[in-house]
């Protein structure tokens, strides 16, 4: 018997390949990746293979004397703070990734990295937790923070109303807005935590936390890079989704977005943390929203929607980055990913039916 592919075996095999979308193609639980019809995904899987970590890798546990006997009252309180919602967060994208998300996902491709993605949320989890283990007397009550401060109850609610929208009532154009609020979950809301544990670092303080916090940051870049390029592909499969109404709402959604963390950045600091006030929070988090809506936005550019929506450079003009140091401050081993930018250079999205087999 025969195992060579017959002629129309072959071209059925290479439709099922160009046929694939993000969302509305036809599902196949049998993983034919090879050749991939979202080239993207082998670039990112790669990365984050060779980005491999463990919570372990690092003992936190020598930062205990200096969060108890170094550390003022203010920065004690900021560093419990930004770990208690970062902990909080990543448990709340976990089980975004797994029980809203993927379910629509009809690439297998894309599912496989979403599925990287997942275990690397419940990888942060850990880290979080050997974080909150070892300098904590009293784990559980910075694990249920958000039962006792109503500021982090309030943005943790506001996170999981927005995720809890697709499941809830699911759409194509509810998906794309959906794509939208994790760059916005992934690019904007972990970055007041990161920072403050970076303006300790940056003076000697609570180092090894610092540098548990480069693994994450590291991980998350590649997360936000993944969804821009998950909307990117969106935005060529499926143009009709992207309307002057929903590029309205994705505006609206970057700015509650930025507002969000605005008020939360300068919450977190206001007992007092060296180099760090409410003009450089707002302004670095400005920043942010502006470097993400430029990466959710660069195809339009060069298309009729984007002169329809009169598509902005930045949100907010003129805002300027305040806190440049951070991205070789946040270097692993001298790789200076700039953890600000988050921008898409090298991935490039396969438009559909682009694959010919010999």
């Amino acid at each position: 018997m025969s195992t060579e592919l017959t002629p129309a075996q072959r071209r059925r095999n290479q439709d099922l390949i160009n046929n694939r979308r993000i969302i509305g193609g036809e599902k196949s639980e049998l993983m034919a990746i090879s050749p991939m019809k979202h080239a993207f995904c082998r670039t990112i899987w790669t990365q984050m293979l060779a980005n491999t970590w463990f919570a372990n890798e690092i003992d936190v546990s020598s930062d205990v004397l200096c969060y108890k006997n170094v550390l003022t009252d203010g920065e004690r309180d900021s560093y419990d703070k930004s770990l208690a919602f970062l902990s909080n967060l990543d448990g709340i994208q976990l089980y975004n990734l797994t029980d809203n998300i993927a379910q629509h996902i009809t690439s297998p491709e894309v599912k496989m990295v979403m599925t990287r993605q997942a275990y690397e949320e419940a990888l942060h989890v850990d880290a979080y937790s050997t974080m909150i283990e070892a300098v904590s007397l009293d784990p559980m009550s910075l694990y249920m923070m958000f039962e006792r401060d109503g500021v982090l109850a309030a943005k943790n609610e506001h996170i999981l109303a927005q995720s809890r929208g697709l499941n809830e009532d699911y759409t194509p154009h509810q998906f794309a807005l959906a794509v939208v609020a994790n760059v916005a979950l992934e690019g904007i809301y972990f970055y007041s935590g990161f920072l403050t544990f970076y303006a300790l670092g940056k003076r000697g303080l609570m180092m090894n936390s610092a540098d548990q916090i480069k693994f994450i940051n590291r991980d998350e870049v590649g997360h936000l890079n993944f969804f821009i390029q998950i909307l990117h592909t969106l935005f060529a499969e499926n143009p009709e989704l992207f309307t002057v109404a929903f590029w309205d709402e994705a505006e609206a959604l970057i700015r509650s977005s930025v507002e969000l963390e605005t008020n939360w950045g300068c919450y977190i600091i206001k007992g007092g943390v060296l180099g760090l006030s409410d003009s450089i929070m707002g302004d670095y988090i400005k920043h942010l929203g502006n470097v993400r809506w430029a990466a959710m936005t660069a195809p339009l550019k060069s298309t009729h929607m984007g002169r329809l929506i009169r598509c902005k450079d930045e949100l907010y003009p003129g805002v300027k980055n305040p806190v440049e140091w951070v991205t070789k401050f946040s270097s692993i081993n001298g790789d200076e990913t700039n953890f600000f930018e988050g921008k898409v250079k090298s991935y490039q999205v396969a438009s559909g039916g682009t694959l010919n087999w010999d």
